[in-house]
């Protein structure tokens, strides 16, 4: 049931995306997405791995903790939501840790369906001239980020991608002028495709090389005229050192108290957001206007805290029989994402880690295998 969910909403929304050219998608891709995390949760909320538990309750728990200190500093309901969706999200995946809701096959079918319908909108936008950057779904900074995440479930099950997916895969984050996308791309390229230091790794690091100068080509296009401290991340990252210029040690591993707003000056001068500012006071901004989720967490959480995210999603992937190559791979993506957008923050983040998580790799087999033996031994010395 799920898989045909997964399978007929990611049809419908990229054919609705591929015939629209004045917006990225005639329909509201981000709240389907949500609903669609939603809708999987209730399929297979009813049990979790005892392994995940742990977790789950150090996230709730935080949660709890936090709800009730910004219900004492009047903090509304959508500042925090923002702030703090990340440890909701990382409840929602303890379910699916360990989970099986994909076949092998499944997965490749939607990975060619998605990788085709992206390559060619993003190709016909091109040549267009549509104003801005292409977009299936929405922004194309989160689509290519699950997109990539999309691909390392494929090289899970196979162990690698072929040359032709690395082209296409490559084309469609180059053609989306996405700067982080074009970084997670070439930190999947290295984790993934260069097996060892041999002969051949040479070619392999000369096509490394040439991701590296597209890389830096669209950088440097991105300037538009204008020198590095015009760059948008750059201008948030001042924000956020004036943010914590006067922390004491222990706020760089806790972060700041719930939702504590941004300095004066740094609102001022990112009032072009106007959108990111508070829901309770439009003269307050909080933390999400730094964009990067990098500096939005330590801000709000700490290192320690974005070490426990980082820890945690590590910690499901493993749950869930992920190999360590794909698992780097899936936290570099996510990593380097977050210090330029959302991460794991962004729905899409978390629909490609859901499949990734949920996916039945061959591998897991024996695994799964073993599960249901014991599972079966269990209960039949308990009649």
């Amino acid at each position: 049931m799920v898989k045909q969910q997964y399978f007929v909403l990611f049809l419908l929304l990229s054919l609705v995306g591929i015939v629209s050219y004045s917006q990225y998608n005639l329909l509201p891709t981000n709240a389907i997405f949500e609903l669609l995390v939603l809708v999987s949760l209730l399929f297979i909320g009813k049990r979790m791995q005892p392994s995940a538990w742990a977790l789950f309750s150090l996230s709730l728990g935080y949660l709890l903790v936090t709800l009730a200190l910004a219900k004492l500093r009047a903090v509304h309901p959508v500042d925090y939501f923002i702030a703090y969706k990340t440890f909701f999200y990382l409840c929602i995946l303890s379910f699916f840790s360990s989970k099986v809701l994909f076949g092998h096959a499944f997965v490749r079918k939607a990975w060619y369906a998605l990788l085709g319908l992206f390559f060619f909108k993003y190709i016909v936008w091109t040549v267009l001239g549509a104003e801005g950057r292409p977009g299936l779904f929405t922004e194309n900074n989160f689509e290519i980020m699950f997109l990539l995440l999309m691909g390392c479930a494929v090289w899970s099950i196979r162990n690698h991608l072929t040359l032709y997916e690395w082209m296409a895969l490559g084309g469609v984050t180059f053609l989306s002028g996405s700067r982080s996308g074009v970084i997670c791309f070439l930190a999947m390229f290295v984790l993934l495709y260069i097996k060892e230091m041999n002969w051949k790794t040479i070619l392999q690091l000369g096509l490394v090389g040439g991701v590296g100068a597209g890389v830096a080509a669209i950088f440097i296009s991105r300037l538009a005229g204008g020198g590095i401290e015009q760059i948008d991340r750059v201008v948030f990252f001042q924000g956020f050192l004036l943010g914590i210029a006067d922390w004491g040690w222990w706020e760089y591993l806790l972060g700041s108290q719930t939702l504590t707003a941004l300095p004066p000056e740094v609102c001022d001068r990112l009032t072009f957001y106007q959108s990111l500012f508070s829901a309770k006071d439009p003269s307050i901004c909080y933390s999400v206007i730094l964009h990067t989720y990098i500096t939005r967490t330590i801000f709000d959480h700490g290192f320690i805290g974005l070490f426990f995210i980082f820890f945690a999603l590590n910690y499901l992937l493993k749950l869930s029989h992920v190999v360590t190559k794909a698992r780097l791979a899936v936290l570099a993506i996510l990593f380097l994402n977050g210090a330029s957008v959302s991460s794991i923050n962004s729905v899409y983040a978390v629909v490609g880690v859901m499949v990734i998580l949920t996916t039945f790799y061959p591998h897991r087999y024996g695994f799964e295998k073993a599960r249901l033996h014991f599972k079966r031994k269990a209960v039949i010395d308990s009649q």
